[in-house]
């Protein structure tokens, strides 16, 4: 393959992966508590080191790759449910759920209790507390800014929030929840968050500027593939029918 098609054909495959990337943010618009990635690029150098390469030789020699996401850690919007156990973080912080793999932290607090009167995320994860996950008996539920849960009344636990110095350090596992894949969590002071009852955060895709991302995606992959073809069906059939021919 020669140098100018397999920089057309690796510029295809990045773009391919960015429209993934957007097109999962657009897929979780709707999605409690979600946090949108945004990929970026970087380039791989094939040019060969010598003498006089100039910045022809060079652009053709470039392959670019996705260098990987980053995951956008801005609050979503805050909305009204009205529900007892729908809570959500105002400032810093994530609420703490046990895993299949260890702890979870999420920003989704659309929680309920499962038959054994145990506090669950949606997809039935234990909700954790300060001593451990949360169990809540029946009664009227009442939860403060500090994330103390009260039964009738009756203290009952306080929702573990937790937060990262380097959020980067997250990685996803789905359904608006994020394992460390390295630091410790820290402890968040009341006054940098509060938990509010009856709502919850929305998700922080901006639906306009994803699409107009997508768009731009698009425009670029037919242009690539414009590239891809003429340089298969026409400066290759050019090359090999008239360089070859000798001069009498």
């Amino acid at each position: 393959m020669d140098s100018g098609l397999y920089t057309a054909y690796s510029g295809l495959r990045a773009t391919a992966d960015l429209l993934d990337v957007v097109s999962n943010n657009l897929a979780n618009v709707n999605t409690t508590g979600f946090k949108s990635d945004e990929a970026f690029q970087k380039m791989y150098n094939r040019a060969v080191a010598e003498a006089g390469a100039g910045p022809l030789e060079d652009a053709m020699n470039n392959s670019a790759a996705i260098g990987g996401s980053l995951s956008n850690f801005e609050p979503g919007v805050m909305k009204a449910t009205g529900r007892d156990l729908d809570v959500a973080i105002q400032g810093k912080g994530f609420f703490a759920v046990q895993g299949p793999s260890g702890i979870y932290y999420t920003r989704n607090g659309s929680f309920h209790l499962n038959s054994e009167g145990g506090l669950v995320t949606s997809g039935n994860l234990p909700v954790l507390g300060e001593s451990g996950p949360i169990q809540i008996p029946a009664g009227r539920i009442s939860i403060s800014a500090g994330g103390e849960i009260e039964v009738e009344g009756n203290a009952v636990d306080t929702l573990r929030v937790a937060d990262f110095n380097d959020k980067q350090a997250l990685e996803k596992v789905g359904d608006s929840m994020f394992r460390s894949i390295g630091p410790e969590p820290v402890t968040v002071e009341p006054g940098q968050r509060t938990v509010s009852q009856g709502t919850l955060e929305q998700s922080n895709v901006n639906a306009v500027r994803e699409m107009v991302v997508m768009i731009d995606i698009m425009r670029r992959f037919e242009a690539l593939q414009k590239t891809v073809f003429t340089l298969m069906n026409e400066i290759n059939e050019r090359t090999i029918n008239q360089v070859g021919d000798v001069v009498g």
